[in-house]
């Protein structure tokens, strides 16, 4: 049992809490859903603009973060036709002891199709 336990906790990567930045906010409604993709998530309220916040916990190493402006509040990235219709971004990220601060923008996608940036409200 000791030999199992000394593997389990060699093979356990550190954690550390992420300090996110996220910016270009359109406005202040609804609110800011983040995911990561080892499972840690994170739900802000929105505000125009740039918010930070912090998620828990996150492995040491790269990564890769899912954001989105849930601005009617049904817990959902909405989509027509398969393009989301809410600002959103993911990008990825590498975490260690030096480097636990992130930045991501969001986009609206449409927009971006279309070859011009929306205006944030």
């Amino acid at each position: 049992m000791l030999a199992i336990a000394l593997m389990a906790t060699a093979t356990a990567s550190a954690q550390r809490d992420m300090q996110l930045t996220i910016s270009n906010i359109p406005n202040d409604k609804g609110q800011i859903l983040v995911a990561t993709k080892s499972g840690q998530w994170a739900k802000v309220k929105a505000e125009k603009g740039k918010i930070e916040t912090t998620i828990k916990d996150v492995p040491d190493g790269k990564g890769t973060i899912y954001v989105f402006h849930d601005e009617n509040g049904n817990g959902q990235l909405d989509e027509k036709d398969n393009i989301p219709m809410e600002y959103c971004a993911f990008g990825d990220y590498e975490l260690s002891e030096s480097n636990s601060k992130v930045d991501i923008e969001l986009i609206y996608v449409p927009d971006k199709m279309k070859g011009h940036d929306r205006q944030a409200d």
